[in-house]
């Protein structure tokens, strides 16, 4: 077997694929237009949760549907120009809005997100980022409690997957999170979750391992490939070069190049976009906090307060739309002193995202030598380690941890 790989995409699942390629004793080549992890894989909420299981795809959406497509709630917006092009995608996702559904892939999702946490715990160990670990679980929170009541699925699915979570009154939340004001009914502490309080440093530190053992990175914009003799001919805006084997791991531009060998568009592009806040002198947070009612998740950063928003379905280059910022804010002064916010514009990333919320993993169904990892939704920084782990397995032709088979491209592609 030729030992020489190229990973086209250095968001954190690519920088996964190549660093877990490179322990297996590959030669790999990582190539991204920008820096390791400066995409999308840079602006999240840093949070490595056990309870990322949840498929977006939830029957308890269905009484509030026509608040979501009449953009009445924070959590969502709706670009109405994209609706049309989008209705294949809706009518797949609502099929999936039936609680069986959900519950079997919640499964799925707990065995890639289990995992996949387990190493990061290993990597982050070894890259000595320790001190950036926020080790105290994850809040989630309610001001309502029909909204609680709403979301009973959602913890029957962490019963069923053995997610530890305690169920918190409104003293036992300040008690936590002393900070907050008095406004939540219900919390729900996802006990074992930890946090990282700069993403990107993450990101680089893991390209740092790869590059220290021996990896290369390429920094150039990837416009083409096509089959060759021996493998593959990849066109960069550095020329054209020939590679035998390939994984394709660019987010929301992988159907950009992979749709150049007939493969279709599996994706709804979830723009997301977050703010930074510095809380009030004396205040602030220890853990993630994810305000159900309002629609943010607010996390400590290095920084200060990283506030993120709900989801943004549109098409992946339309102009930013900075109206969720903007509605959350006010809510997120109703829930912590905020002394001022500190970017001068929202940030804007990215999320590929297929109706079922598993990413697709594996071999490509039609080619040789080419392989998958993408549309890991709001996952991928969690589920990037075992993304590279199911792809060196695949290549190498070792069996897997558990079965893959949820993740297989051909559902999709």
């Amino acid at each position: 077997m030729n030992r020489s790989v190229s990973v086209l995409g250095a968001g954190i699942v690519g920088i996964s694929c190549a660093l877990e390629l490179q322990r297996r004793g590959f030669q790999v080549t990582l190539i991204d237009r920008r820096g390791p992890g400066e995409e999308t894989s840079s602006g999240n909420a840093g949070i490595l949760s056990y309870s990322n299981i949840t498929p977006i795809a939830d029957p308890a959406l269905l009484p509030r549907l026509h608040r979501l497509l009449l953009n009445l709630d924070a959590d969502f917006l709706m670009h109405y120009p994209h609706l049309l092009s989008l209705l294949p995608w809706l009518t797949r996702f609502l099929q999936r809005c039936r609680r069986r559904t959900f519950l079997v892939d919640g499964d799925a999702m707990s065995l890639l997100t289990r995992a996949s946490i387990d190493m990061h715990r290993q990597w982050i160990e070894a890259a000595g980022l320790q001190p950036l670990l926020n080790s105290g679980g994850g809040l989630k929170l309610y001001r309502h409690r029909d909204t609680f009541a709403r979301d009973r699925l959602e913890r029957e699915l962490l019963q069923q997957c053995g997610v530890r979570h305690t169920l918190l009154d409104p003293d036992e939340v300040w008690q936590l999170e002393p900070d907050l004001k008095r406004i939540f009914v219900q919390g729900v502490l996802i006990d074992e979750s930890i946090s990282i309080r700069n993403p990107e440093k993450l990101c680089k530190a893991y390209a740092q391992m790869f590059v220290d053992a021996g990896g290369q990175v390429q920094r150039a914009g990837i416009s083409a490939l096509r089959p060759a003799q021996d493998g593959w001919e990849l066109t960069t805006d550095r020329g054209s070069e020939s590679v035998e084997k390939l994984v394709v791991c660019m987010g929301a531009w992988t159907p950009e190049i992979i749709g150049q060998l007939g493969y279709a568009n599996p994706l709804a592009i979830e723009r997301g976009y977050h703010t930074v806040v510095s809380p009030a002198p004396g205040t602030g947070l220890s853990r993630p906090i994810f305000d159900v009612d309002a629609g943010y998740v607010m996390a400590p950063m290095e920084m200060g307060l990283r506030v993120t928003t709900g989801s943004n379905l549109t098409r992946r280059e339309a102009r930013p739309d900075p109206r969720q910022v903007a509605r959350v804010m006010p809510r997120v002064r109703e829930a912590i002193a905020i002394d001022q916010e500190l970017l001068p514009e929202p940030w804007m990333g990215r999320r590929p995202t297929v109706p079922d919320t598993l990413p697709i993993i594996g071999p490509a169904p039609r080619h040789q030598n080419l392989w998958l990892a993408f549309a890991h939704s709001h996952m991928g920084l969690t589920m990037g380690p075992i993304s590279g782990l199911l792809i060196a397995n695949f290549i190498e032709g070792k069996p897997q941890p558990f079965s893959p088979e949820a993740c297989r491209p051909a559902r999709y592609l």
